[in-house]
């Protein structure tokens, strides 16, 4: 049951990503992403990692991609605008890649020798568990990166509001107009 679930999801996540791709219109793509990742956050659910589950669907769909489908719809005309296809030759070189890049894949994973005996089946950490690993300043805690990283974050607002706002203040500088 677990072998055609994870088959038919990775189908769905293929044909998605293959949506996302080739969609002219930049709305549609949007929403070809937000399968695309719901179907990751599916295949996460199979290897019984909810906590990356949630994360997935709660960090990358509900948070970055619904603000990109907000900016998609706050542009004017973004949602009529189709775009130019490449031409034949482009496409025939880019499939002609893929088709090479696969099979130098598959060569390689058909040529490894991977281990015949299963392991045990590893235990999904709790949310409790990744918590404390997270927020302990003990030996192996991430606290100073989690903390370093929110300080770049802040950083990063702070010089997009200054960009902004000296964008703002140029164009209604009078001395600028004659």
């Amino acid at each position: 049951m677990n072998t055609t679930l994870f088959y038919l999801m990775a189908v769905f996540v293929l044909f998605s990503a293959y949506f996302v791709v080739t969609a002219r219109n930049l709305f549609r793509c949007a929403v070809g992403l937000i399968a695309a990742l719901l179907g990751i956050a599916g295949l996460y659910l199979l290897i019984n990692a909810q906590f990356l589950s949630a994360v997935q669907v709660s960090v990358y769909i509900g948070g970055i991609l619904v603000l990109m489908v907000f900016v998609i719809m706050l542009m004017a005309d973004v949602t009529q605008k189709v775009f130019r296809q490449g031409s034949v030759w482009r496409k025939g070189v880019a499939w002609g890649a893929c088709g090479v890049l696969f099979l130098l894949l598959s060569g390689a994973l058909l040529s490894f020798p991977f281990p015949s005996n299963a392991p045990e089946a590893v235990k999904s950490a709790s949310v409790e568990e990744i918590g404390r690993a997270l927020f302990s300043p003990a030996r192996g805690g991430f606290v100073l990166p989690f903390e370093v990283v929110s300080l770049i974050l802040i950083a990063a607002l702070i010089g997009a509001v200054t960009v902004a706002r000296s964008a703002d203040l140029s164009e209604d500088d009078p001395k600028d107009k004659p």
